[in-house]
């Protein structure tokens, strides 16, 4: 289910890191991107060669995660090796082709979801995306800044759609809502950010009855 929430294209999305061709249906959506993608330090993901994190899933009233994705990602190689269940697989991101099978295929699902999840404020603006402001909005008490995020033919899924909840203050993101088709809404927190390579990441996600943690990030420029 996870790898459903996916959002990247391989030539132009995370692999190039800057893709300025995203749509923006007014003005103030083009520059509320921009200050988001700024206040998570844009700038100084451009200039990462590595990124090593591990993805983590867990459920409630358990201890030992349900999966645990170790994520080794060369950016300029084009090469991310994953380990997960047992196994360690390298896949080529400039060639999604050569991982349409087997193991191959299900790490590079796991590099298309779990560095989405990780990196998602830096992808506002890769082509294909599609981005329209909305009127602010409150929730439990609070008042955030609303961007909605669309897709076309990019991905893994591109039917996707999001609605970014934006703390005015910080521009920092707080909260989405995932919606894979008009009948359904799931909600997600971003919270306990960390300061990590002049970035602010986001490294808790609460996610239905599961819940989505980064631990052990570092990054080689």
């Amino acid at each position: 289910m996870l790898h459903l929430f996916s959002r990247c294209s391989a030539v132009l999305g995370l692999l190039a890191c800057v893709a300025p061709a995203a749509q923006a249906d007014d003005a103030a959506a083009s520059a509320l991107a921009d200050a988001v993608m700024k206040a998570h330090g844009n700038d100084a993901w451009k200039q990462v060669k590595t990124i090593k994190f591990t993805f983590v899933v867990g459920e409630a009233g358990k201890t030992e995660p349900l999966l645990e994705a170790k994520h080794v990602w060369e950016i300029a190689a084009g090469r991310d090796t994953v380990t997960w269940k047992g196994k360690t697989v390298t896949v080529n991101l400039y060639d999604p082709a050569s991982s349409a099978e087997g193991d191959a295929k299900a790490a590079y699902a796991r590099w298309t979801n779990d560095a989405y999840w990780l990196l998602a404020p830096f992808k506002l603006k890769d082509e294909g995306t599609k981005l329209a402001s909305g009127p602010k909005q409150t929730v439990e008490g609070k008042e955030y800044e609303v961007l909605e995020l669309a897709f076309q033919s990019v991905g893994l899924t591109p039917g996707d759609r999001y609605t970014l909840f934006i703390d005015p203050a910080t521009k920092l993101l707080a909260r989405w809502e995932y919606r894979p088709n008009a009948e359904k809404t799931i909600t997600s927190g971003w919270s306990e950010y960390k300061d990590i390579g002049g970035m602010k990441l986001s490294t808790f996600h609460p996610f239905m009855d599961k819940t989505l943690r980064f631990t052990d990030i570092s990054v080689e420029r």
